[in-house]
C-alpha cells in the first residue's frame, strides 16, 4: 500500500478518492425514498427509518470515531463499515415488509455513520499536511457524485428500482478497496498516545463540549441539517409530479454538477470573506431555493432550481469541514468532524423527520417544503450570531471565523 501511496501523488490520491466515495452514494442516495414509496411504505414509515437511524448513527459515529482517535484505526474501521453498509443494502432486495426492513436499516446506519467524518479528518489534513486547496480535491467527490447518480438513473429506468439494493450494495463492498488511497496523518501515532493517555473514553467524547464556539457551531448546524432535510422529499416531489426515474437522477445529478465551480473558488471566498459568512450565504441562497420550490409544478423546472441550488451547497461544504477543523485538537479531529457530521445529517433527523412525515401525510409536501425553509434561517440567525460573538471576542492568536 505505501508503494501504491508513492506512485501517485496526494492531490490525485484525494481527488480519486472522493471521486469513488461519493460516485457510490450517487447510485442510490436520490433515488432510495422513491425506492421505499415504490415499495408501499408511508411517508411516517420512511420517517422511522430516517429516526431510527439517525438515533443509532447519532451513538455510533462519536464511538467509532473516537476509537480511530485513539487507536489510529481509521482505515480499518472504513473497510470493514463500507462492507457491512453494502451487505445490508443487498439483504434489503430479499425483505419485503416495513418490520423486517427496519432492524436493517438500522444495522446500515450504524456502517454508515462513521464513514464521511473520518474520511473528511484525513483528508482535510492530508491537504494541510501538502499545502492542498481542499475544495479542489473534494470537487472530484461532486463529479463522480453526478456522473453515477445519472448513469444509475438511466439503469433504474430500464430494469426497475428494485435493483438498486442490489447493485448500490456490492458497489459499495467494492469502496471499501479506495481505503488504500487515504495517506495517515503524521501526528496520527501522537494522537493515538494521548488518547490512551485520556482517564476514559467518557472524558475523551465530552471535551470538545467544553468549547463554547464548537456547541454553538454545533446549535447552528442541527437547523442546518433540518433545513436539509428538503433532500429526501424533493426526489419524493419528483414523482409526485410524474417526473421519471432518470429526472429523478438529472434533480441530484446536476446541482452536484454544479457544486464543482463552487468548490474550486471556495477556499478563496473563505480566506477573503471569512468561513462563517460564506456559510450563511449559502444556506441563504438554500432556503431561497426551497421558496421556489413550493410553488413549482414542472418537474423540469424544479430540475434547474435544484441544480442553481448546488452552488451556495458546494460551498458550504468547504465551510464546515474547515471550520471544524480549525477548532479541532489533532488528537481528536476525527471526533470533531464526527459530532459534526452527526448533528446535521442524524440529529437533525432525528428530530425533525417524524415531524416532516406528519406534514407530508397530512398537510402535503408544500408544508414540508416550508418547514424546511424556517429552519434554514434558524441556522443563519444562529451563525451570524456566533460570527459577530466571535469577531468581538477576538484575541491575538485566537480563532476569527
Amino acid at each position: 500500500m505505501k508503494q501504491f501511496n508513492k506512485n501517485l501523488s496526494p492531490a490525485l490520491r484525494g481527488a480519486i478518492y472522493y471521486a469513488i466515495f461519493y460516485a457510490v452514494v450517487g447510485s442510490y442516495f436520490a433515488y432510495i425514498n422513491v425506492a421505499y414509496i415504490q415499495r408501499g411504505l408511508s411517508g411516517v414509515q420512511i420517517g422511522t427509518f430516517s429516526s431510527v437511524g439517525a438515533f443509532l448513527a447519532l451513538v455510533a459515529s462519536p464511538l467509532l470515531t473516537g476509537l480511530a482517535d485513539r487507536k489510529g484505526w481509521h482505515t480499518q474501521i472504513l473497510v470493514i463499515n463500507n462492507l457491512l453498509f453494502g451487505i445490508s443494502l443487498v439483504s434489503l432486495y430479499f425483505i419485503p415488509t416495513f418490520q423486517w426492513m427496519l432492524p436493517v436499516v438500522a444495522i446500515n446506519a450504524v456502517a454508515g455513520a462513521p464513514l464521511m467524518p473520518i474520511s473528511d479528518s484525513l483528508l482535510v489534513r492530508m491537504a494541510n499536511k501538502h499545502r492542498l486547496d481542499f475544495g479542489k480535491m473534494r470537487l472530484w467527490g461532486s463529479i463522480g457524485f453526478t456522473v453515477v447518480c445519472i448513469l444509475t438513473g438511466t439503469l433504474w429506468n430500464v430494469i426497475g428500482l428494485e435493483y438498486l439494493f442490489i447493485v448500490s450494495g456490492i458497489i459499495f463492498i467494492l469502496r471499501s478497496l479506495s481505503v488504500m488511497l487515504i495517506e495517515a496523518p503524521d501526528s496520527e501515532v501522537k494522537e493515538v498516545e494521548a488518547g490512551k493517555g485520556l482517564s476514559s473514553g467518557l472524558k475523551s467524547f465530552l471535551l470538545p463540549f467544553k468549547d463554547r464556539r464548537f456547541v454553538a457551531f454545533l446549535i447552528g448546524t442541527f437547523f442546518w441539517g433540518c433545513c436539509m432535510a428538503f433532500f429526501t422529499y424533493s426526489s419524493i416531489y419528483m414523482d409526485q409530479l410524474g417526473g421519471s426515474s432518470l429526472l429523478v437522477g438529472l434533480m441530484m445529478a446536476i446541482p452536484a454538477l454544479m457544486e464543482v465551480p463552487a468548490l474550486v473558488v471556495a477556499d478563496r471566498l473563505a480566506d477573503r470573506f471569512g468561513l462563517l459568512p460564506v456559510f450563511m450565504a449559502g444556506i441563504l441562497q438554500f432556503c431561497m431555493i426551497i421558496v421556489v420550490v413550493i410553488f413549482v409544478k414542472s418537474p423540469v423546472v424544479l430540475v434547474i432550481l435544484n441544480g442553481i441550488r448546488g452552488l451556495g451547497f458546494g460551498v458550504n461544504i468547504v465551510m464546515g469541514i474547515r471550520f471544524v477543523d480549525r477548532l479541532a485538537p489533532k488528537e481528536q479531529v476525527g471526533l470533531y468532524q464526527s459530532l459534526y457530521n452527526v448533528v446535521m445529517f442524524f440529529f437533525s433527523m432525528l428530530i425533525f423527520m417524524p415531524f416532516l412525515g406528519y406534514l407530508f401525510d397530512y398537510h402535503g409536501i408544500q408544508w414540508v417544503f416550508i418547514a424546511t425553509a424556517l429552519a434554514g434561517g434558524a441556522a443563519i440567525l444562529i451563525f451570524g450570531i456566533l460570527h459577530f460573538l466571535t469577531k468581538k471576542g477576538a484575541k491575538q492568536g485566537q480563532l476569527v471565523s
